[in-house]
């Protein structure tokens, strides 16, 4: 039975519901798989040489992948051309996103992996403002369908990489300075003390162990990634993200109830979408082609 481990970062969650679609596909072909976060614990990690494929998956900040992941990755060990593939979240389709994966590539090149795919899944939106519940719905359902495909690619070892307009590289560089905005506005981050019920919920979230409880009330510190995990997770809204306090998004997905839910729709984007989410079309007409063609190729095989 060939083994898969698969290194993830999430902050909100979207990651982590992408990486537990894949294992289930991966699992049902016969695959062992192993899940694994990362977070300031890195001694938790098993060794990538154990495994016969290697994923890693991460939210994209910016047009880039998040600086900790990157840095947790540089410190795992240098395997013997393990084929590895990346799969990466975001709330929109756009092509600059393709370039997300410039840096993370590179380091597992040198690493000795052979990179196969490189895959961009859409979930909604944690931050500037909430997607509504259909089209959350429909990202939702399209993911676990994608995570079909890269499940049958994996195991026809077919690749598929992501090309990218090298003029968006300078633009991604230029956004990293994102990276140093989360170390300067991670200490402007603080709880409401009128609203906040000392429940700890964003200390356990916190990913890079940046927050801290003082006197009853989360005290955020300079490692933050700007992930905005303990704003989604925060059950009474009570913190503000410092100077994009104006973008705050509160509150997870509730994709279970979504789900079973009938009366919504999962058809947000369709033919009639006009407006801002027409630019997402292309995206899901493309995608959705190859989900038809390995639902296919499934069926005539079975």
């Amino acid at each position: 039975m060939s083994k898969v481990g698969i290194y993830y970062f999430t902050g909100t969650g979207n990651t982590r519901i992408a990486a537990k679609a894949i294992k289930t596909e991966l699992e049902a072909s016969g695959y062992f798989v192993k899940l694994m976060e990362i977070r300031v614990d890195q001694e938790k990690l098993e060794d990538p040489n154990t495994f016969d494929i290697i994923g890693f998956g991460y939210p994209i900040h910016a047009f880039n992948a998040p600086q900790f992941f990157l840095r947790q990755i540089k410190k795992l060990p240098i395997v013997n051309h393990k084929r590895a593939f990346i799969f990466k979240t975001s709330g929109e389709p756009f092509g600059i996103n393709k370039v997300s994966s410039w840096a993370l590539s590179r380091i597992l090149k040198r690493k000795g992996y052979t990179l196969m795919m490189d895959r961009h899944l859409l979930m909604p939106y944690n931050i500037m403002f909430k997607y509504k519940d259909s089209l959350a719905k429909q990202m939702y359902i399209h993911t676990h369908d994608m995570a079909k495909v890269i499940a049958y690619d994996i195991r026809e070892n077919r690749n598929h990489h992501m090309k990218f307009n090298l003029l968006h590289l300078p633009i991604m560089y230029l956004l990293r300075i994102q990276w140093f905005g989360a170390w300067i506005n991670g200490p402007l981050f603080h709880a409401k003390k009128d609203i906040c019920t000392s429940c700890e919920l964003c200390v356990k979230v916190c990913p890079t162990d940046n927050i801290t409880m003082k006197k009853g009330i989360p005290s955020f510190g300079g490692d933050c990634t700007m992930c905005m995990g303990c704003v989604v997770n925060c059950p009474v809204d009570a913190i503000r993200p410092g100077v994009i306090n104006g973008f705050r998004v509160n509150g997870k997905y509730p994709f279970k109830k979504l789900l079973g839910d009938d009366r919504i729709s999962a058809d947000f984007i369709n033919e009639g979408t006009k407006g801002y989410f027409k630019l997402f079309k292309k995206y899901y007409d493309e995608t959705n082609k190859e989900i038809e063609e390995v639902d296919a190729l499934t069926s005539e095989k079975s």
